[in-house]
């Protein structure tokens, strides 16, 4: 990867949101390899081992978002992952959508909102 995209504050935060998102794909790729395939089939180890693939892209990723930022100002921009772990178990799994699950998203944003206003 080229570095010199990272020298800007916006790009390494926009590697943040990549990150992030690619994290969050994992869990879906984990339920669906355990839900819809048996133990050690094909599809089972296909699922897993993409799982495995996105986990490798984001840590390069992260470890990337870390030459250029601190910690605590990366590690709060996760709580993205938990508002995408709640779109896709909604659009993938059609499970059902409760009233504590949206106040803690509501939650999880404006913290990220504070968070935010604080760079």
């Amino acid at each position: 990867m080229n570095t010199h995209f990272l020298d800007k504050r916006s790009n390494v935060f926009l590697l943040a949101a990549f990150a992030v998102f690619m994290e969050s794909l994992t869990s879906p790729c984990l339920k669906i390899g355990s839900q819809r395939y048996e133990t050690f089939s094909l599809g089972y180890f296909f699922w897993f081992g993409l799982a495995v693939v996105i986990l490798g892209i984001y840590a390069v990723c992260w470890q990337l978002i870390l030459e250029k930022i601190p910690l605590t100002t990366a590690y709060l921009r996760r709580g993205f992952s938990y508002i995408l772990l709640f779109i896709w178990s909604t659009l993938i799994f059609h499970e059902t959508i409760t009233i504590r699950q949206i106040i803690g998203i509501a939650v999880i944003s404006l913290g990220m909102v504070i968070s935010v206003s604080d760079d």
